[in-house]
């Protein structure tokens, strides 16, 4: 049993809106530390993890820890009603079929409820992961954004690769190639690598998912390393943070 208050209607409908939509369901967990998402896609190619802390939200009540399985297009119906001037409240009774999502204009004082379905009770979440990459950046989101819609121009997977001092990403099909290179300042906000040479093949789909989910955040930090996933991590202002986990191409 639960009741959470977060304050910023249209910040939490853009944290998750695009985040949920390669799922299945959406899998959370609420203690009094917060709230939490955490799945797996389907081909588990990707993990996709939010994680909302007690102190984000204007109000936590939780009676039990929770973890429930929400229905993924219930859940999108009911957070896309929400806008910047609407507070939202989720709360849950045990054994209810529904999580109640009460949307509460700050200005006219109209409230809206939705009850979201319950797919299933789940023991737990996923376990998160945790793997050490040699290499890190940091980037805008905006310029993360138009390199992976550059990429997606020229075919389905992208090959980012780190040397001397630089990040190299690139594409290539029937006859079609693109290739930048990324530095430090240029447009790098950050850049460090323990190895000398990194190289890892990524599919493009999956990141255009994670682009159109991290419009939220202003700055996102990318780690990769040979054969291994790519995680891209993205710190919200209210402590909210988001991370991705993409696994290579081979």
């Amino acid at each position: 049993m639960f009741r959470l208050v977060y304050g910023n209607g249209s910040r939490f409908k853009k944290i998750f809106a695009g985040l949920v939509k390669p799922l299945d369901n959406v899998p959370i967990g609420v203690t009094s530390n917060g709230m939490e998402m955490r799945a797996l896609t389907p081909d588990k190619n990707m993990m996709i993890e939010v994680v909302i802390p007690s102190s984000s939200f204007e109000v936590v009540e939780v009676a039990e820890n929770t973890v429930l399985a929400l229905s993924r297009d219930s859940f999108l119906r009911a957070i896309r009603r929400a806008s910047k001037q609407d507070s939202i409240t989720l709360s849950y009774e045990k054994a209810s079929r529904y999580v109640k999502l009460l949307l509460s204009n700050i200005k006219t004082g109209v409230e809206r409820e939705f009850n979201i379905e319950v797919s299933e009770a789940i023991e737990s979440l996923v376990e998160p992961l945790s793997i050490d990459l040699p290499v890190k950046f940091q980037i805008a989101t905006d310029d993360l954004k138009k390199l992976i819609r550059d990429v997606k121009i020229v075919g389905d997977e992208l090959e980012v690769t780190f040397r001397e001092n630089s990040i190299e990403v690139s594409s290539s099909s029937e006859g079609k190639s693109y290739r930048t290179t990324l530095r430090l300042d240029r447009p790098l906000y950050q850049l460090e690598s323990k190895e000398v040479l990194v190289s890892s093949k990524y599919d493009v789909d999956y990141l255009k998912t994670v682009a159109s989910a991290i419009t939220v955040a202003d700055l996102v930090s990318v780690e990769f390393g040979s054969g291994l996933p790519m995680k891209i991590y993205a710190p919200l202002e209210d402590g909210s943070r988001i991370t991705i986990w993409i696994a290579p191409r081979v």
